[in-house]
């Protein structure tokens, strides 16, 4: 493969992998054997409970919403890998340049998005990825075999099978973000069960949604279920212990026979 073509072919599988692997996170969004998932479904529901807007249900459809734009951009760019590989370049640059602009659609989004809850953080690694995928397209139509060729918007193959596949890709993200809402919002107001993991010390996982009213809850709840029990100090674990599950909260109570 020569060096333009190898550029080409690094860009196309960077993008591809981003925006599958995106789509993923969306699917398994917890914590996995070898997968660490982000709990995306908490963190809509904090930036709508800022808002005011504390009905799960608003998360639930951003979220599937914002999953279903990420499953259109994924096809862009496998379609563009499929024009690659069969030597293609018009339909290679034709579904490159839909992802591109689609993707820097979906950031320009985002950064609405942060503006709107006050997320400065992201939005300065939406507006890097902005940028980067401009860099990205420029870049590619650079090493192009024939520059200012035009890009036919309509009638590329492969459209039929991109609608159907991203079709599929989308209603099984958006069942899977269903059921993980159903089964996750019931924790906000559960008290959490709690393991003994050496003699008198207890361990207490929490899941990103609990709030104040969990953990006193939880504590109640132990001390009533323990009478037995003394709580002598009660520890928050460090950040290398809460690093597998980095929106989590562990808790640690030490206790000692009354």
């Amino acid at each position: 493969m020569k060096e333009r073509q190898l550029l080409r072919f690094s860009v196309l599988v960077f993008w591809t992998l981003f925006w599958g692997l995106s789509v993923v996170d969306k699917i398994i969004p917890d914590v996995q054997h070898l997968w660490v998932g982000k709990d995306f479904f908490a963190l809509f529901v904090k930036f709508f409970g800022s808002l005011g807007l504390k009905d799960p249900l608003f998360a639930t459809v951003a979220l599937a919403g914002v999953s279903g734009l990420e499953v259109l951009n994924f096809m862009c760019y496998v379609l563009a890998m499929v024009g690659f590989a069969k030597g293609d370049d018009q339909r290679t640059e034709a579904w490159f340049f839909r992802g591109a602009f689609a993707s820097m659609s979906l950031f320009a989004l985002f950064s609405i998005a942060d503006q709107v809850f006050g997320d400065r953080f992201q939005l300065l690694e939406h507006g890097l990825f902005w940028l980067v995928l401009l860099a990205s397209w420029v870049v590619f139509r650079f090493f192009s075999p024939e520059k200012n060729r035009p890009i036919a918007l309509r009638g590329t193959p492969g459209w039929a099978g991109a609608l159907v596949v991203g079709t599929a890709l989308t209603v099984a993200t958006s069942w899977s973000i269903l059921d993980f809402s159903s089964e996750t919002f019931a924790l906000v107001e559960l008290p959490v069960e709690g393991k003994e993991v050496v003699e008198g010390v207890w361990k207490f996982d929490f899941p990103f949604l609990a709030d104040k009213i969990v953990w006193e809850a939880t504590v109640n709840a132990f001390v009533e279920a323990h009478p037995e029990l003394d709580v002598t100090y009660i520890y928050t674990g460090p950040s290398e212990l809460n690093s597998k599950k980095k929106t989590h909260l562990l808790l640690y109570v030490f206790t000692e026979e009354r």
